[in-house]
């Protein structure tokens, strides 16, 4: 319980930084895991790989991703309140009900990889483990969490990407395709068992706190699956229409825009039980001012970030996976903004789910709006467009949940972030007005240039907001 009485922005802020180093670890070897599998077997190897990773992480989001999320609340909530007995109960319930939910999950998924990807039984074998693994690996995340342990969370995903990492070495210097999703089923499976040999077994049952958690996992599932789950069902989709080169093109173009958005998911991880504490004692106001000053540094860190990015990515995606996938440049630029808008409004969707059933029900709907936008245009576009098509369509779903997200929450609370978005947006503006008029940004130098006056104007425009707010 010393974690609980500490002060609430350290508290945030210590675990925030050991979250961040976790899911660098775990965002770094996914990033380097793509970026392996490109080189050394090409876009077709990798749409494979990436495809068979997207539908485990779809079947997982059918409850043990959203379980997980409800341990990081659950298990914190109750300790807060004084209930280690209800808190042991709510990590054993939730544990339990993931790893039954994967155990159906996996076999389906197999069998969904046999018909969409045309993979062999061996194949979809190692997609199913890929499922359990996943389950596991997600919902004792969550444990980990709510119990405030995040040190011990950061060391596992050390661990995890480490172990992945050296064991697709190992599998492609003997040449062995076939079993290189071996090594991220080892990897969450490692990271999974620390949680589970030691699951609490003792205690009565508590039927109205199962059923509180179970409702809310469900009203999660629905949101998650609208949410996560388009972009993994736009990787699904484009492996299965498309073909693997064009599969290969945008899981490169993913694996490059997504890495800066972990530094959200890493404060989302901090930020999720602490705001849990502060509903338990009922402070809603630690809860805004927690909200607003996550919001004002994601925009602050994460537009300079993801501007830069988009002038760089040209000289980027030849880095990393060389010419033969440079088709991956236009929707590499698209995703940048569809997930810096993402990014952006972490702590916004967090105030709102933190909120019980009615808030997790909100989110629920605004995910599910998002979703049927996304896919709605995706069916539009594919054909059309290719995957520059299938990222636009992406853009659209995260621009309508995220969006709406964000204005509720500054409208709800009475945030002052008018002056952040409104300098985000011109930001975003005048790069997209870069990257379309000016061709030398295909140079390193050039784009590097662009990148220095960027951030000499956006460290000018920032300083001027913190002048306004000390008048």
């Amino acid at each position: 319980m010393a974690d609980d009485s500490e002060d609430a922005p350290s508290h945030v802020g210590r675990d925030a930084v050991w979250s961040t180093v976790g899911i660098l670890m775990s965002g770094g070897a996914q990033f380097l895991l793509s970026a392996i599998v490109g080189n050394a077997g090409g876009p077709a190897l990798l749409g494979a790989v990436r495809g068979a990773l997207s539908l485990a992480n779809t079947a997982s989001l059918a409850w043990p991703s959203a379980a997980g999320q409800s341990a990081s609340l659950f298990v914190a909530r109750e300790r807060s309140a004084g209930r280690e007995a209800s808190a042991d109960f709510a990590e054993r319930h939730l544990v339990v009900r993931a790893m039954q939910a994967a155990l159906v999950l996996a076999p389906v998924s197999g069998a969904v990889s046999v018909v969409l990807f045309g993979f062999g039984l061996a194949d979809a074998a190692w997609v199913g483990a890929l499922v359990l693994a996943l389950a596991g690996y997600q919902v004792a995340r969550g444990v980990r969490f709510g119990r405030s342990r995040v040190r011990e969370a950061t060391v596992w995903e050390v661990v995890n990407a480490a172990l992945t990492l050296g064991l697709l070495g190992v599998v492609l210097v003997v040449g062995a395709p076939g079993w290189v999703l071996a090594p991220l089923v080892v990897g969450n499976g490692l990271y999974a068992l620390g949680v589970l040999v030691r699951l609490p077994r003792s205690g009565e049952r508590e039927p109205a706190l199962a059923r509180e958690m179970d409702q809310f996992v469900a009203w999660g599932v629905a949101g998650t699956i609208a949410s996560t789950g388009l972009m993994q069902l736009s990787m699904v989709l484009t492996k299965a229409v498309l073909g693997d080169d064009q599969a290969g093109w945008y899981a490169a173009a993913v694996s490059l825009a997504t890495p800066l958005s972990m530094v959200a998911r890493a404060l989302s991880m901090a930020l999720f039980p602490e705001m849990a504490r502060q509903q338990g004692r009922g402070d809603a106001e630690a809860t805004r001012a927690i909200t607003d000053r996550a919001t004002r540094g994601l925009f602050f860190v994460m537009t300079p970030g993801f501007a830069a990015l988009a002038l760089v990515a040209e000289p980027l995606a030849h880095l990393i996976y060389r010419d033969a996938f440079a088709p991956a440049v236009l929707p590499l630029r698209i995703l940048l903004l569809a997930v810096w808008l993402g990014t952006v409004v972490t702590a916004a969707v967090n105030s709102i789910n933190v909120r019980g059933r009615g808030g997790v029900r909100f989110s629920a709907g605004l995910s599910w709006a998002g979703f049927v936008v996304g896919l709605g245009l995706m069916a539009v576009l594919l054909p059309v467009w290719g995957v520059a098509g299938v990222a636009i369509a992406y853009l659209a779903g995260v621009a309508t949940t995220g969006g709406t997200a964000l204005v509720h929450v500054w409208r709800r609370d009475g945030h002052a972030w008018l002056f952040a978005v409104a300098v985000s947006l011109i930001a975003g503006g005048a790069v997209a007005a870069a990257v379309v008029t000016l061709p030398a940004l295909s140079s390193w130098t050039w784009s590097l240039v662009a990148v220095a006056v960027l951030c000499v104007v956006w460290v000018a425009a920032w300083a001027l907001l913190r002048q306004r707010e000390r008048r």
